[in-house]
């Protein structure tokens, strides 16, 4: 098993005692963010799903799990896709317009 870290070993102690600041992001950003994160883990989920027992049986039963398995999937903690997601449509214009 690996042993936490200390928060300020090997750390300046100006960077251990200032947490980083982040933006604000408006929360339905973060909202949006997830659901569409749930929508393509739904999609990746069907897929696996596809050839087995439970891809083959009721439409509509496993339509609900692929979605439901999604959403959860999404909801504690997904692949990180709504983290970038979030970052991206919470970007200010100046961050925006400096890399054009």
């Amino acid at each position: 098993m690996i042993a936490p870290v200390p928060s300020g070993a090997g750390a300046p102690a100006s960077a251990a005692a200032a947490p980083a600041a982040t933006p604000a992001v408006d929360p339905s950003i973060r909202e949006a963010a997830k659901g569409f994160e749930g929508i393509f883990m739904s999609m990746l989920v069907d897929e696996m799903l596809k050839g087995t027992q439970v891809g083959e049986s009721n439409p509509v039963y496993s339509g609900l799990l692929t979605q439901k398995l999604g959403d959860e999937l999404a909801r504690s903690g997904g692949i990180g896709l709504a983290d970038i997601l979030e970052k991206q449509l919470g970007a200010t214009p100046t961050t925006q317009g400096a890399n054009t």
